[in-house]
Order: C-alpha cells, then sequence, then structure tokens
C-alpha cells in the first residue's frame, strides 16, 4: 500500500531510462573554465585612484596681469621661453611693478632678482609693458635686468591674428 502523497514507483522504460542518463552526462562549467577571478574590487579601486590623482594634480598656471594691455607688434613675432628659467615683471599702466601677482618697489624688485639670479644663472626676463605706461618703467626694468646680470631679457608684446 502506498502512503498518502507519496509518489508512484517509477517503471525502467526505455524512454525514461534514455532521460536519466542524458541527464547524468551534464558537466558542470566550472571544471571547464577554471575558476572566475572577480575583478569588480580592482576596477573601484582603480576608479578611485584615478578621481584621486585628477583631483590632487595642480596644473601650472600661466602668470598674467589682466591690467596690463600689451602693444600690438607688427610682423607678428612670438617669443617662446622655458617656463623654469623665466621670470616675467608686468608693468602696469601707472607704473606699478607687479611679479607673481604682488606689486613691488624697485628696490625690492632689485633683491628679489638678485636672489633669483643666484638660485639659476641662465634665468630670462619677459617684461610685459603696459601700453599706456611711461618708457621710463620699462627702462628702468631693463636697467635692473642688467645690474643683476640677466643674460636675457625680452619685451612682450600682443600679437595680432
Amino acid at each position: 500500500m502506498r502512503e498518502r502523497g507519496a509518489l508512484p514507483p517509477i517503471t525502467q522504460s526505455p524512454r525514461v531510462h534514455h532521460l536519466t542518463n542524458r541527464i547524468m552526462r551534464i558537466r558542470s562549467r566550472d571544471s571547464e573554465q577554471g575558476e572566475i577571478i572577480n575583478i569588480s574590487s580592482m576596477i573601484d579601486v582603480m576608479f578611485i585612484l584615478i578621481i584621486f590623482f585628477l583631483v590632487t594634480t595642480t596644473f601650472k598656471e600661466e602668470e598674467v596681469d589682466h591690467l596690463v594691455k600689451l602693444p600690438v607688434e607688427s610682423r607678428n613675432q612670438s617669443l617662446t621661453q622655458t617656463a623654469g628659467n623665466l621670470i616675467k615683471v608686468n608693468i602696469r599702466d601707472n607704473g606699478a611693478y607687479v611679479v607673481m601677482g604682488q606689486a613691488v618697489t624697485e628696490e625690492k624688485l632689485t633683491e628679489w632678482m638678485k636672489e633669483e639670479r643666484e638660485k639659476k644663472p641662465e634665468i630670462k626676463v619677459l617684461v610685459r609693458c603696459d601700453k599706456e605706461s611711461k618708457h621710463l618703467y620699462l627702462a628702468n626694468v631693463m636697467s635692473i635686468c642688467r645690474f643683476v646680470g640677466v643674460p636675457e631679457a625680452n619685451i612682450a608684446v600682443r600679437t595680432e591674428k
């Protein structure tokens, strides 16, 4: 007698036997492919590193005094300088000398150029003089460069394109 809820016994028909053999032959895919490496955590770390380097990187900004309006040069030649050995001196229309964003006097400019010349003997000076300023201020900066011993001093102009 059968218990209540029990299944009837399976009879071994050729069709059922064929299906059970087929099911038994299925292999697991893990044994053929080996172990799967989870790289999602490594990708997370790489994105965090990329974001960290983007946030902490400082880009060198060019020193530009927007109050200085350069005169236009007629031959459209531009000056090329190496940034590491270049000092930029801005002369505003009122005659104020500006170096690295700070207004300085002629005396402080002379002292600072001496110090920079001692640190870097091959230093170059680029004078950005406002087109409305007097030539006296430009001549003073060039005189300071000569006094300190700067090997090369140039005057910046705006090229029209």
